[in-house]
C-alpha cells in the first residue's frame, strides 16, 4: 500500500484532515504524527525525514501559515533531495517557493474535500508495485536485514539504469545518516561502486540529483544551480540559519534571464 505525506502547517490542520480522509477512502496509507512525539524530540527530525523517504509522494498544503513554518520548508528540502513527487495544494493564493518547480499545482479552498479528485495522472496508485516505491519503502523499514536487502536492490537498478537519481539519493542518505554503521557502510559501498564504474569526475552536469531550480521573483525565470558548486562557494552565503533543527544556507544567487539576486535556502549537508 503506497503511502502519503501530507506536509501542512498547524494552521492548515482542517484541510490536511479532508485530504487524508479522502486519501485513504482511495486506499492509501498516510502517515499520521502520533501524539507521543513532540518537535521538542530529538528523535522528530529523524522520524519526519524517514517518513518521507518511505513515502511514495508528497502532498504540500500551501497558505501564508506554510509559508512562515521551519518545518514545512524542511519537508520541501527532504522531499525534493529525494527526488519525490511534491503536489502543491494551494489554499490562500499565496506563490509557492522560489525552489519549488512542479508540473502540477492543485487549488483548493478549505476543507479541501475536491483535492484528491484533482491528483495528476503521474500520482502512484495506492497498490503500486513500483521498483523505486518499494526500494523507498524497505530502506525505512525497522529491521536491519530488510534495509540491506534495499540497499541490493538499489545496486540492482543502478546497474538496469532504473531511477537512477533517486536510487542514488536514497543510498547518499543512508550512507550518511542510518544508525547502523553495517548499513551506512554497504550504502557507501553501492555509491564507491558505482562511481568506480562510470569512473566520474567530481562534478557531473548530468547528475540531477544536485540540480535545484530556482524561480526569479522579478521576471519569473527558473534558473538551474548545481547544489555543489553553490555549496561550496562561499561568495554566494549569506549567512547560516538554523531551520527545524537543521542548519541550512541562505544563499544568494542570481537570475540567469535578468540577472535579478534571489536569496534561497539551501541545504548544504552531505556536500
Amino acid at each position: 500500500m503506497s503511502q502519503i505525506f501530507v506536509s501542512h502547517a498547524s494552521n492548515d490542520t482542517e484541510c490536511a484532515e479532508q485530504i487524508r480522509q479522502g486519501l485513504e477512502a482511495r486506499g492509501y496509507s498516510v502517515w499520521r504524527e502520533p501524539t507521543s512525539l513532540s518537535m521538542e524530540s530529538i528523535l522528530y527530525l529523524r522520524t519526519i525525514e524517514n517518513v518521507i523517504l518511505g513515502s511514495a509522494a508528497v502532498i504540500l498544503v500551501w497558505s501564508s501559515s506554510a509559508a512562515q513554518s521551519e518545518w514545512v520548508e524542511r519537508h520541501i528540502l527532504f522531499a525534493q533531495r529525494l527526488k519525490k513527487l511534491i503536489v502543491p495544494v494551494v489554499i490562500d493564493g499565496i506563490g509557492l517557493p522560489t525552489t519549488l518547480i512542479v508540473n502540477t499545482i492543485i487549488t483548493s479552498q478549505v476543507p479541501c474535500t475536491d483535492v484528491v479528485t484533482q491528483l495528476p495522472p503521474v500520482f502512484p496508485p495506492p497498490d503500486s508495485t513500483d521498483p523505486l516505491i518499494v526500494l523507498s519503502e524497505q530502506a525505512t523499514h525497522e529491521f536491519i536485514r530488510v534495509r540491506k536487502e534495499a540497499i541490493d536492490q538499489a545496486a540492482d537498478l543502478l546497474i538496469q539504469g532504473e531511477h537512477r537519481e533517486a536510487v542514488l539519493a536514497i543510498l547518499e542518505y543512508l550512507a550518511q545518516n542510518d544508525l547502523m554503521m553495517g548499513v551506512r557502510e554497504k550504502a557507501q559501498e553501492v555509491l564507491d561502486a558505482d562511481a568506480k564504474g562510470r569512473q566520474a569526475p567530481a562534478f557531473r552536469s548530468d547528475d540531477s540529483r544536485h540540480i535545484i531550480g530556482v524561480r526569479c521573483n522579478k521576471c519569473s525565470h527558473v534558473t538551474y544551480f548545481d547544489k555543489r558548486r553553490v555549496c561550496l562557494d562561499k561568495g554566494t552565503l549569506i549567512r547560516s540559519v538554523l531551520r527545524a533543527g537543521v542548519e541550512l544556507d541562505e544563499r544568494d544567487l542570481t537570475c540567469g534571464q535578468c540577472g535579478a539576486e534571489v536569496k534561497v535556502h539551501v541545504d548544504c549537508r552531505g556536500y
